[in-house]
């Protein structure tokens, strides 16, 4: 699929720059008698140092930029987001603005009145946001339904560095030690691996939700455990595991297990025994991201230790070819922020105006930096974070929570500074590692976007409940030897005997529509 090019007007230059749920600040509910416009987010709590909201800096701030008042609501701490919106939308009365990830059934929510559809408002209403949207094209289709309505203002990483956080890691100290090189094909990670374990003991270890794409790209495959759909250069739907790409990749893990490069545990291990094993030096290379290996670099620094992790290269194909996958985040997030179907008059209003403030240059530089002289100050027409920030006993991404809103999942454009200050410089080196204009992979991931009708949507989510399960229990099996890989055509067959053909219609036909916006 040929990308769009990502074009930014000169009045947006300041805008150029992953835990969600129901942890954070109380929830307020607005009166009816209110006039203030009620936000509900599942994902913007104000940092954990603040009780309520109405002490966060960030959002008291928002007031006073946007000169509109605004009383927020959260999920209640440890609550699932999914039955927390469920349960907001059930009452009679909306909220004005929805922070949530509306993609996938925005039409329907529309059509239920649950949201309202901006298209005929984002012009007058919001020429900001509307005009960012006419000047970036890619990011437009992401932010309209298949029957062409707007129905949510959007947040969007500047660049695919940015959106490129998760890949490869390794002991650096531990290869100037044996004089090796960074592995660059899967049969230098062979070598570095078994000289690791022969000489420190130690393993490839990795959670199996981190292991997308995983390796797979070095043997022109697209996934390893999870079902793993992908984009090939006809932009055709295919699924990972049906690929005879995929069965060497299986190969190669299954011979790395038998020899015990591999941790045995990673079958159930969780992110927090991971670094539990990393901190006690049992891990050479694992696959994270780049703020999870800023924590492990942190906390061998606490420790007094000499471990240092490096992020090093997705491996090239044999034949020199850069990787056919690797991790990205794209540059529209499927998160968003929709007005309730309920606001009307000055509310709507309102509700736009607060929205499209986060476009202009004002709104874009708070959302990022916070405010000036206290967050930030200009340093050469530039905003740079204050100590208060990158010096903070609480910790850089605490203190970025506490005074901007762009940390994780916000509004607008994340500036880029924004990623690099939540970093370490090693893990920011990591993000431009891992993506190594790397453009051809780039092009195989599926859109976040795309969406499906109601009935696609309950068709697909029978199948893929079905296909999800199996997958992840039969790659799992092939990498230990539980089941043989001469039985690989078997579970082909069975894959399709579970309606694969079917699964890659439905996503085939919702992929040509978003094409088509």
């Amino acid at each position: 699929m040929k990308k769009e090019k990502i074009l930014l007007s000169l009045n947006m230059l300041l805008i150029s720059s992953i835990a969600l749920g129901g942890c954070g600040g109380k929830s307020s509910k607005n009166t009816k008698e209110s006039k203030d416009l009620k936000v509900w987010s599942s994902a913007l709590q104000p940092a954990t140092e603040y009780s309520d909201w109405k002490d966060s800096p960030f959002h008291k701030g928002l007031e006073k930029g946007t000169g509109i008042k605004v009383d927020w609501e959260f999920p209640t701490e440890g609550t699932d987001q999914s039955q927390a919106f469920n349960l907001m939308t059930s009452e009679s009365q909306l909220p004005d603005i929805i922070q949530y990830p509306m993609d996938k059934k925005a039409d329907m929510y529309i059509d239920d009145g649950l949201i309202l559809d901006l298209t005929d408002l984002l012009p007058d209403k919001a020429p900001n946001y509307w005009k960012f949207l006419q000047d970036n094209p890619d990011l437009d289709r992401a932010m309209k339904t298949d029957s062409g309505k707007y129905y949510m203002f959007g947040f969007f990483r500047e660049n695919v560095i940015a959106a490129t956080h998760l890949g490869p890691m390794i002991r650096q100290d531990w290869l100037e030690e044996q004089n090796l090189e960074v592995p660059k094909t899967i049969d230098d990670w062979e070598h570095v691996l078994q000289v690791f374990n022969k000489e420190y003991g130690a393993r490839l270890s990795f959670t199996s939700g981190r292991m997308s794409p995983g390796f797979a790209g070095a043997f022109g495959a697209y996934g390893t455990f999870g079902t793993s759909g992908y984009v090939d250069k006809n932009n055709h739907i295919q699924l990972a595991q049906v690929q005879p790409e995929w069965k060497e990749y299986m190969t190669w893990l299954n011979k790395l297990y038998k020899e015990g490069l591999i941790d045995p545990d990673v079958i159930t291990l969780a992110d927090s025994e991971l670094k539990t094993k990393i901190a006690n030096d049992n891990v050479g290379a694992t696959i994270t991201t780049a703020g999870t290996m800023t924590s492990y670099q942190e906390d061998a620094n606490a420790s007094g230790k000499t471990a240092r992790w490096a992020a090093v290269p997705y491996p090239a194909q044999a034949n020199g070819d850069k990787s056919t996958a690797l991790y990205y985040d794209q540059l529209a997030n499927d998160y968003g922020f929709s007005i309730g179907g309920t606001t009307e008059g000055k509310k709507l209003d309102d509700a736009l105006k607060w929205l499209d403030w986060g476009f202009t240059e004002e709104g874009a530089t708070y959302w990022n930096f916070g405010t000036e002289g206290e967050s930030y100050e200009m340093k050469d027409g530039q905003p740079e974070f204050t100590d208060k920030i990158t010096k903070s006993d609480k910790g850089t991404i605490e203190a970025l929570t506490s005074y901007t809103g762009n940390v994780n999942l916000g509004l607008g454009m994340q500036n880029i500074r924004v990623t690099e200050a939540r970093f370490s410089d090693e893990a920011n080196k990591g993000c431009k590692t891992w993506y190594n204009e790397n453009d051809e992979a780039l092009a195989s991931t599926i859109p976040k976007q795309i969406s499906y009708t109601s009935e696609e949507s309950k068709e697909l989510a029978t199948i893929t409940n079905t296909l999800d399960s199996f997958i992840s229990e039969n790659a799992m099996k092939f990498m230990t030897g539980e089941r043989s890989l001469d039985e690989y055509d078997q579970f082909v067959q069975e894959l399709k005997d579970q309606n694969l053909d079917r699964y890659l219609e439905i996503r085939q036909a919702a992929f040509d529509r978003y094409l088509d916006r």
